[in-house]
């Protein structure tokens, strides 16, 4: 399985990422996905310019985004801006066995699950999915903190 990280940030590449993710991690690529309509949102070039170079990014629809995946060799690190992309990742077919949720701010009728998470219904019935699908699901900001566990948090 070429994933070695599944991670929802809606920061995508930012500091964290480069300095603390990438080093640890041992990748090749970085694979952002994003949804039907959202693609305007993401800004390619600022975002290559955001990562080293000595790693690749492929940017591509859901739909796509899973079919490399299932393709590649690569040591592939999946960054996904929602967890929107991630259950259309998952309704694609592809697998992986844990994610890390790393930042989901403030947005209208959301509410804290910790310092960087905050929920609102579209994002708890995504997390009960990825749950109910026996993904492991955590949250901590850089490999060197502690991971805390999100499923329990989660409503049955």
């Amino acid at each position: 399985m070429p994933i070695i990280f599944a991670r929802v940030d809606d920061r995508l590449i930012h500091g964290q990422i480069v300095q603390a993710w990438l080093p640890e991690l041992n990748v090749d690529e970085v694979l952002i996905p994003f949804s039907k309509g959202s693609e305007g949102r993401l800004n390619r070039g600022l975002l290559r310019l955001s990562l080293p170079y000595e790693y690749d990014l492929t940017i591509l629809d859901s739909t796509a985004a899973a079919s490399h995946a299932a393709e590649s060799n690569r040591r592939i690190f999946l960054l996904m801006g929602s967890l929107k992309e991630a259950a259309e990742l998952i309704q694609n077919g592809l697998q992986f066995t844990s994610i890390n949720i790393g930042g989901m701010h403030f947005k209208d009728g959301a509410q804290k699950l910790a310092d960087n998470v905050f929920l609102d219904g579209d994002d708890k019935r995504f997390l009960k999915l990825i749950r109910d699908l026996g993904i492991n699901i955590e949250t901590r900001a850089v490999p060197s903190s502690a991971s805390v566990s999100v499923a329990g948090a989660i409503e049955p």
